[in-house]
Formats: C-alpha cells, structure tokens, sequence
C-alpha cells in the first residue's frame, strides 16, 4: 500500500511545491514508514519545512474516539501528538477524526488532547439545518464552553476524485467558487490513489494525479492552503451545535437489511439537501448489529478500567506495554463491517483479541481466581465470567454456550467466531449475479470506477454460498434430531443459568426453556457447564431425561467453533481419532470418536476434547461473503467440530453424555515496542492541508 499510494503521493506534492494540503498517518504508519521507508518520513520532513503540509493528529492506533473510554481517547491523540513533533518537530493543532464519527461532546474531549479544529463529512452539516450553498467556511462548535473549529469536506469531491476526469472536478470547484464558498475541503483515504482497484494505473502511470496537481496550480480562481493556515487566517462563520452521525455509507452499513434498504428509500426519495435530513444510525449501531463486536467492545472496556486502575500506582514499562497493548486492540476497523472488510477478517479479530490478553496477562499475575454473574455485553441479561491466573471463561445464556475461552499464554481468545448473517451488500451481489453484472478477474482489476458503483468478486459462484446462522457460533452448542424430521437448534434459546459452587470448579446449571423440547414429549435437557485448572480447562456434561411414558430415540449433537486464524497454515491441525484434517478440509462420518485434538501453529495453542461416551464426530470450515476494496469474496471465519450421540432413553430414566477439553497455550512474548520518538530533522514551517490522507491496515 505504501508502494502504490503513499509513496507516489509524497514524491507528487514533493514535484509540485505550488500545491498545499495537509495529510494524516496513522501511528502504525509512522512507525513502519521510519522503519521501512526514511526516505519518505525524509520527504515529509521536507514538506514540513518549506511550509507545503502539515501533518494532523488523531488517535494513534486510529480508534473510533466516540467508542473507547475518554482517558484513552484523550492518551491515544496527545500519543500521536508527540509522535509527529518528534519526527517533523511541529506540533500538530489539528485531529483527523477516524470513519468522521461524530459526537456532540467530542469538543471536550478534542480540546483536552489539545486539538484545534478537526474535518466532518458535508452530510453532518445539513443535518444540522444547514444548506450545501452555506458550507464553503468553517464554522465553530463547542462541548462545556471548550471551543472546535469544525471544516465541511466535500461529498461531491469525494466521489469526483480520482475516478472522473480532472475536468469535472475543476468545474465543480469553480461552479463552488461561484456560487461564494471562500473555502472547499478535499477529505478522504490516501489509498484512494493507488491502492484502490484500478486506481494505480489511473492516478500514477496514466498521470491523472500530475494532471490534478498541474491544473490545481493554474487555476486562477483559487489557490489551495493547509487547515492551519485557514484556522488562523480565517475566522469561523457562525457557531453550529451538529447532530451524531458519520458518513451515509457508514449509518447504512450500521443497519439490519431490511432497515438499510427503508433508510436508501427514504434518501432516494428525497432529492439534493433534503435527502440527508433522513437521521443516520449512529455508529455504536454496529454493536447491536454484530453481539461480536459488542463482546470484543466491552471486554477492552474490561481491560481498560482494570489498566488505569492498575496505572495510578505502577508506572513500570510492563504496565506501559500493557497500555499500548490496549490501544493497539482499540483499532477501528474490527468493531464495524462495511465495504472494508472489518469485523469479518479473522486476522484483525485475532490481533485485538491479542492484544487486549497481552495486557490482560499483566493484570492477571494478582488475580485471585474467581467468578461472577454480570451483564459485560449490557444486552439485558447476566452473563457469567470465570477469570483466573491462566485464563478466562465467559457463559451466556443464549444457547447456554461458551462465547469466549481466552488463554493468557498464547494471548488467544480460543472462540473468536463470527456467524454468518444477512447483509445489506448480499442483495446487491444477488441483483448482479442475476443481471450478469459482476466483475470478476481482470474484468475487476481493469475497471476504474469507485467500488461504490460497481460489483466485483473474487470468485465465480459467491450467491451459491451464502449460509445463515441463527446464532453465535460459540463452544457446546446444543441441537437434537428425531429419525428424518429437521434438527432442532437450540442455539439462539435463552438457557436458565445457575452456578453451583464446587472444590476448584465452577458449575454452572443450565436449561433450555420447555418449549425449545415440546416437539418430543417427556424429554428434558440439563448442561452442567465446569471450569477449572484456573481457566485451563472447559467441560460440558449433559443430561437428557425422559419424563414421559413412551421411549424416546433421538441423534444429539453438541458443537463447538474454534477460531483459527485463517485456513491456509499448514501447522494447523485437527485430529478426530485416528484420522487428521487441515481447518478448511471438512471431515464426516468419523464414529465411535473419544478424542479430538485441535493444534494451532499460527495461534499458539492446543485443545484437547475427551468424550464420553465416544460419539460420531465431523469437521467443517465455516465461510462468510464479505463485500471489500477489491470485491466479494469467500472468507474463512471458524472451524467447527461437531460430536453427535444416537442415544435411546427410556421412561423416568435419563443418558449422560459428557466432553471435557482443556487447552494449552505457548507463552507468546508481547510483540508490540513502540519506537522511542526521536527528531528526524528540524523545521519551523506552518503546517496544514486540502487533502487527507490516512491508513486502515
């Protein structure tokens, strides 16, 4: 990405010293970029100096500020701040504020990180009540009388540049021009030019970018100027107060299907302003949406209260460690899902996830093994969470399952599942597969219009794959079958839950409500779930009663996801018995199977299923489609391993079937030292800008 975006989008600004803007990096980019590529931080420097660009702030591991705890918030900004003074020795004033999710009291906050003004998106403006011919200036907001300069960024230019020709985009700057706006802002991703499918051949190789820059640096109705500049020399027009929201395509995404397509139909039949006055969802949707998101969410506010807790009286490096670990997890994009991927890719799932028990292995040296009833995830109901030296385990009462097995060792949430759901996306994927209009291989890679306009995949055949799960694909996930009738899940059924204290375990009782079992008359299901070994160790024994007068014969099947982090490392393995598998090789038909070992090179652990009596096990990869950058394509999300029993029970009498399983994890020294900042070069050049520019991944 830095070889195909940002680089050439340097040296372009570095050839043109005529063209002012202000770009935004993120903390990781920084650190990479000094690390792999002086010669652009070199550049920058330059740029800096001569009073071309200015660099903005913003949280340093790019978290979405309305998300993660104010301290935090507050910590990662003024983290950035100092990153960028050392490197370029300029303070920046102002704040790239990630996805422009937007909050009324982020003035507040902004000003504590000692941040000066900041970009939102146009759409944020008219929902204010204002119209699209008022936004050419700046305006002035304010949270608890702390001021924040707020700039309207273009919608129209952000769907303009860089797929249409230059010359629309100087006709719509000079028809703004016109129209009296004293100032048009250009704010949008820096991968756009490059890194986007088709955009490198566009923007670089058949110079479209140079052309942008030239024509720019003619025009004679304007001249382009860095945000600090037009924050001191241009005064704010009026004060605004801005309702919640974000970009549209983000309140969209935010949205269950059938609640997104009302919300287009609403936009659509509206026409030029009124159109955004339809009220976007607000970003936390996404935690409502996806309980995955919520979960990983509300266990980093875990992790976060504990750490400053744990801060007001230890200063030592690891505690340090532990906070960058924690910022690091509060990244952005795996809280959400929209055209970019996010929350279905596994490898970022597994990066906070580890990031946030790398911290977490500090705080549990101390810790005295224990459990309570609480809700974590504020869905309404208590959850139960175990949480010892060595690990943590989390039960809900949906399904009565294990939805988070974390072992410290290996930094690894053993459960880090996604289920498959609706999207929004999928229909537009059904339409184009219907019309023969998806874009697929070098028909994708040759087309140069914004992933917003058109279709593309991976592969051929995406529709035929896309699967529904009813719930959260979690450990000891209970279903029964009878003879050739449906299987009946009982994974999205609220158990009843009570624990039971035991020697060294925890137990906890769990039952399914009656009428999840009416269509088999007498049977009645009760799961003891046991937590041991300080978190090291998991097991489920279940117990089917017959209370009826009448034999009942039944197939029951107990299933459990485990979260490889992708499907391709070849020490990863399954072992069903005898018999060995890949995670994305399925396996069926295995019988009379006591044991079944799971091994993750790439995640650092071992599980270990013994069970009793032996059951028929099978194997399966579970993927999702998920909409990207680069089209629709096929992701793997988990691995699951079902255990099934033909079991016959007779009146008043009952059958128990048991799995016990116990994990291993290899101590994984944390990963993350963050560089000592250190000045590259002086400069005393204001610094500031037009375009923004800032990296996900």
């Amino acid at each position: 990405m830095a070889e195909r975006a940002y680089a050439p989008l340097v040296a372009a600004l570095y050839r043109h010293p005529e063209v002012k803007a202000t770009l935004h990096f993120s903390g990781p980019l920084l650190d990479w970029l000094e690390g792999n590529r002086p010669d652009v931080i070199g550049d920058l420097a330059d740029l800096v100096k001569r009073g071309q660009i200015e660099l903005l702030s913003g949280g340093y591991y790019e978290p979405i500020l309305v998300g993660v705890p104010r301290r935090d918030a507050v910590g990662q900004i003024r983290a950035l701040t100092d990153r960028v003074a050392a490197i370029f020795g300029r303070r920046p004033l102002g704040a790239w504020l990630t996805e422009r999710v937007w909050e009324p009291h982020l003035p507040s906050v902004l000003a504590e990180a000692g941040v000066a003004y900041t970009v939102l998106d146009e759409d944020h403006f008219l929902q204010g009540g204002l119209r699209r011919d008022e936004l050419g200036e700046s305006f002035i907001t304010e949270d608890q009388g702390f001021p924040l300069v707020l700039y309207p960024a273009s919608t129209r230019l952000r769907y303009l540049i860089p797929f249409r020709d230059v010359g629309q985009t100087m006709k719509e700057l000079r028809e703004r021009q016109a129209a009296g706006a004293k100032l048009i802002v250009y704010a949008d991703d820096g991968e756009k030019f490059g890194a986007w499918p088709g955009t490198y051949q566009r923007v670089h190789k058949d110079g479209w970018l140079e052309d942008f820059f030239t024509q720019i640096a003619q025009a004679d109705f304007l001249e382009t100027t860095t945000l600090e500049d037009a924050w001191i020399f241009q005064k704010p027009s009026r004060r605004v107060y801005l309702p919640g929201g974000t970009y549209h395509e983000m309140g969209e995404w935010s949205l269950e299907p059938a609640a997104a397509r009302r919300f287009t139909q609403a936009r659509n039949a509206l026409k030029d302003d009124l159109a955004s006055l339809v009220a976007l969802p607000p970003w936390r949707n996404f935690l409502a949406k996806y309980p995955e998101a919520n979960a990983l969410h509300k266990r980093m506010l875990i992790v976060s209260e504990e750490l400053a807790r744990r801060s007001i009286l230890d200063a030592s490096p690891e505690v340090r460690q532990a906070q960058q670990n924690l910022w690091r997890a509060q990244t952005n994009d795996v809280y959400w899902h929209g055209v970019f991927g996010g929350l279905y890719l596994p490898h970022l799932r597994a990066d906070a996830y580890g990031s946030l028990l790398r911290a977490e292995r500090l705080l549990a040296e101390r810790r005295v093994a224990s459990g309570e009833q609480r809700d974590y995830d504020v869905d309404g109901q208590d959850e139960y969470l175990f949480r010892g030296n060595a690990g943590a385990v989390f039960v809900h009462i949906e399904g009565g399952a294990v939805t988070e097995w974390d072992i410290y060792a290996s930094a690894t949430n053993l459960i880090d599942t996604l289920a498959r759901r609706p999207e929004n996306e999928h229909e537009q994927l059904r339409r184009a597969d219907k019309a023969g209009k998806v874009k697929i291989g070098k028909a994708a890679e040759k087309e140069t219009k914004s992933i917003h306009e058109v279709v593309r995949a991976k592969e051929r055949g995406l529709v035929k794959l896309l699967e529904y799960d009813d719930a959260r694909r979690a450990f000891f996930q209970d279903s029964f079958k009878v003879g050739r009738n449906d299987a009946v899940s009982l994974r999205a059924l609220p158990y009843q839950l009570t624990p039971q204290r035991e020697a060294r375990t925890v137990s906890l009782i769990l039952e399914p409500p009656a009428r999840a079992l009416a269509s088999v008359p007498g049977l009645g299901l009760r799961k003891d779930i046991r937590i041991a070994d300080e978190g090291l160790a998991a097991g489920v024994r279940y117990r089917l009663r017959n209370d009826g007068e009448s034999t009942i014969e039944l197939t029951f099947t107990s299933s459990s996801n485990v979260a490889f982090v992708g499907e391709t490392n070849a020490g990863d393995l399954v072992t069903v018995g005898t018999r060995k598998t890949a995670p994305a090789k399925p396996l069926d038909g295995v019988r009379n199977v006591a044991e079944i070992a799971v091994h993750s090179e790439a995640r650092h652990f071992d599980i270990t299923f013994a069970i009793d009596p032996p059951a028929d096990a099978s194997v399966r990869p579970i993927y999702a489609i998920a909409n990207s950058e680069e089209g629709f394509e096929r992701l793997y999300e988990q691995t699951e391993i079902a255990c099934s029993w033909n079991v016959t029970i007779e009146p008043d009498s009952h059958v128990d079937l048991e799995i016990r399983a116990t994990a291993v994890g290899q101590l994984v020294e944390p990963e993350l030292v963050k560089p000592a900042a250190r000045r590259k070069r002086s400069t005393a050049a204001p610094a500031g800008a037009e375009a923004a520019g800032r990296a996900r991944r």
